[in-house]
């Protein structure tokens, strides 16, 4: 009777320290399959340029009871050829009592190449010993690619003009008949009047300058404001547009102050056949509209890459004028 007593308490020892290794064995299992997990992932890995691409930023399976976020992934307005758009809020997801952080991250760029996507780590810090632990995503790069327009869909040449059938109008001749009423009355009065001297009118002095010279001349006098380092981005492009759009009207005799960039491309496009020089203008375009209408905000580099192409831009426009009416200097 002892004997079985003894082996009984013996056996319930042996199961009860099998148990207390299965639950450390199992409580173990949990903790590792529990730790946090990061990632960042772009819905595209190309792009044109002017383009916008998604990241989605993840961290995974932080248990909330035991630690929290102390450090988001933080990224300034451009980097590294970059430039964020917008940025979505953060959300939580519970999954089984483990949070889920998202965020969704709009990106652009009007440089050409492969970039790397810079990815600050995520501090995640425990709450009862305070301990941090540093997570870092691998690195995600954007292939940007250049700007091809000789396929546009939306590309039409310049159409001849077409003659619309006129209406009889009697508005010139009622007109004709008060200038001649007018003039009589005009001529008996100035007979009636002592003759006197008549004051010389002032000659209008126009702009001497050439359009190419004084878009020139426009352009570098921007440059001298000092726009960009004020941080006047949107007016500093704004000027720009309107220097083109002048050059345009002034040399072409075309009216485009109220074009779209989408309808002045086209029409530009006559002139700017070499596919390098209709990119670069594009480009140009697309950075505009960026700065103007997106809240894009250039580094102060970029303002003087943007005047350069510009006066690249009609500079080429001129020539091309000049090889096409035979007037080459």
């Amino acid at each position: 009777m002892n004997k079985n007593r003894l082996s009984s308490i013996v056996n319930r020892k042996w199961w009860l320290c099998a148990r207390c290794i299965a639950v450390l064995i199992t409580s173990l299992f949990v903790v590792k399959s529990s730790a946090q997990k990061i990632s960042a992932t772009l819905d595209r890995d190309k792009i044109v340029i002017g383009e916008q691409v998604t990241l989605e930023l993840k961290v995974s399976d932080v248990n909330p009871r035991l630690s929290f976020l102390a450090s988001w992934f933080s990224f300034p307005d451009s980097v590294n050829h970059l430039a964020i758009i917008k940025k979505d809020a953060i959300d939580t997801v519970d999954v089984g009592g483990l949070a889920t952080y998202l965020q969704h991250i709009t990106i652009t760029s009007f440089d050409s190449g492969r970039w790397a996507i810079p990815l600050p780590p995520v501090i995640i810090q425990d709450r009862t010993s305070g301990k941090k632990t540093s997570l870092k995503a691998d690195s995600v790069f954007l292939q940007v690619l250049s700007a091809d327009v000789s396929g546009l869909k939306d590309y039409h040449d310049i159409k001849d003009i077409i003659d619309v059938p006129k209406e009889t109008d009697y508005t010139l001749i009622i007109a004709a008949g008060i200038s001649v009423v007018v003039i009589t009355v005009l001529l008996i009065l100035l007979l009636k009047r002592k003759k006197s001297p008549l004051p010389v009118a002032k000659k209008q002095v126009k702009n001497a300058r050439p359009p190419l010279e004084e878009a020139l001349y426009k352009l570098n006098e921007l440059e001298k404001e000092g726009l960009a380092v004020s941080g006047q981005s949107k007016l500093f492009f704004i000027t720009l547009d309107d220097i083109c759009r002048e050059y345009f009207a002034n040399r072409l005799n075309i009216h485009v102050t109220e074009l779209t960039s989408d309808e002045l491309l086209p029409m530009m496009g006559v002139y700017l056949q070499d596919q390098p020089a209709r990119a670069r203008y594009k480009q140009l375009l697309q950075l505009t509209d960026s700065v103007k209408f997106a809240k894009y905000k250039p580094a102060v580099p970029v303002h003087a890459d943007a005047l350069r192409a510009a006066a690249v831009t009609l500079q080429y426009i001129d020539g091309q004028i000049q090889i096409s009416t035979g007037h080459v200097k």
